[in-house]
Parts: structure tokens; sequence; C-alpha cells
């Protein structure tokens, strides 16, 4: 079983206008290895900043993100890259695929940079599993906003990493591709042991989730 991910008296400041708005205050959050978790709550409560914490995108302003044994909060930034390059798979809310290459040259890219060979065809199985088997070819430009997060997700998920951080993955998906999607998240975690942990308002995400963490905003005003 890899190890869980959890976040330690977390506060996080935001930085508005010249203020600072206390975002997160002593926050406390396990996600446990082998377990689908779903964040929501309004906006402004800190769903995608706690995303970025988890991946080590960006640091607390206090408290610890344990990865195991690892504060990879308290990892130069270097370390903190190479950590999130071995480990952790991004879905991103606004779909980050490259102009210029192929479904498929996206699975082929994963397995150069993670230096991974067999990603290149585990990310081609997960895209066909999403429905994209005939879009394999196809550029960002020619795929509908649904395919474009299907196929971000399959990317994601081609190095099989151990933490995978989802940000509203069904968005732009219909009620029966998002609860392909919602299926695909929970059985990647129970069948590879992985922390995955998605933002989401979907009511399909929330009821194949097998642990719901619903956020609310910090009371603290800007100082």
């Amino acid at each position: 079983m890899n190890d869980g991910l959890v976040l330690d008296q977390v506060d996080y400041r935001l930085s508005e206008g010249g203020a600072s708005r206390l975002l997160l205050d002593g926050l406390c959050l396990d996600f446990a290895p082998g377990r689908f978790a779903c964040l929501t709550g309004p906006s402004g409560c800190g769903k995608t900043t706690i995303l970025s914490l988890l991946a080590g995108v960006c640091r607390p302003a206090a408290g610890s993100v344990w990865h195991g044994a690892t504060d990879i909060a308290a990892l130069d930034d270097a370390r903190r890259r190479d950590w999130r390059r071995r480990h952790v798979g991004l879905v991103f809310q606004t779909c980050r695929l490259i102009d210029v290459l192929t479904v498929a040259q996206h699975m082929e890219l994963v397995a150069r940079l993670r230096g991974r060979a067999d990603a290149a065809q585990h990310g081609v199985m997960v895209a066909r599993s999403l429905g994209l088997g005939d879009k394999l070819g196809h550029r960002p430009a020619q795929l509908s906003g649904g395919e474009k997060q299907r196929a971000a997700l399959a990317q994601a998920l081609a190095a099989r990493p151990t933490i995978l951080l989802a940000d509203e993955p069904t968005a732009a998906l219909d009620a029966g591709n998002a609860a392909a999607v919602a299926a695909q998240l929970g059985a990647y975690a129970r069948r590879a042991g992985a922390v995955v942990v998605a933002v989401s308002h979907d009511r399909v995400m929330m009821d194949a989730a097998d642990d719901m963490v619903r956020l609310e905003r910090a009371s603290a005003g800007a100082v």
C-alpha cells in the first residue's frame, strides 16, 4: 500500500489588492491510500489551493504537508518538483494539453518525462476506456471540451501515479461520461492503492467518492 497525504495544521494566506486574507486556518485533512476523496464547498473556500498544496505546487504559511514520513512543504523547489514527477498525476480545471500533440502523443510525452516506457501504452488504454479510441490521432483543437478533459485524465493516469489530484474533472462532461470518469477514479484508487482527490460540485462525483470533505470559507478577515 502507498503512503497517504496529510495536511497538518495548515495556514494559507491569499494576497488580494494589497491585503492578505486567511484562506486556510489550521486545516487538518487526512487522505488515505486506496480511497477516492471528493472536496466540495463554496467558491473561495480554498479547494483548488488544497490541491496545489497536496501537489507541492505551493507551500503553506504554516503547518506541514506529509506524504508518509516526508514533509513536502519543507522541501526546496527542486526536490518538490522531483517528488511531484515521481508521485503525482494532475488534472487541471483548464486542460493543459499541447496544441501540436495528438492524444496518443501526449501519452508518449508522459513516458519520456517520467522515464516509463509502459506509460504510453497504458495511457492509450485509459483513453480508450474513456471513449477516446477514435480520437487518439486528434489534436486538442479537434476535440470538444469534454474530450479534452478525458484526454487530460488519461494523460494523468498514464504513468500510474501514487497520487492523483483532479480539479473539476467532469465540469464539461455529460452525465454518462461523468459517471464513467467517477467510476474510473474510484477504481484506480482501489486497484493501485493510490491517493485520489478531486474537487467537484458534480453530484455524480460526490456519490461515487469514498470520502466527502465539505469546506467552508475561513472566518478571518483581511489584514
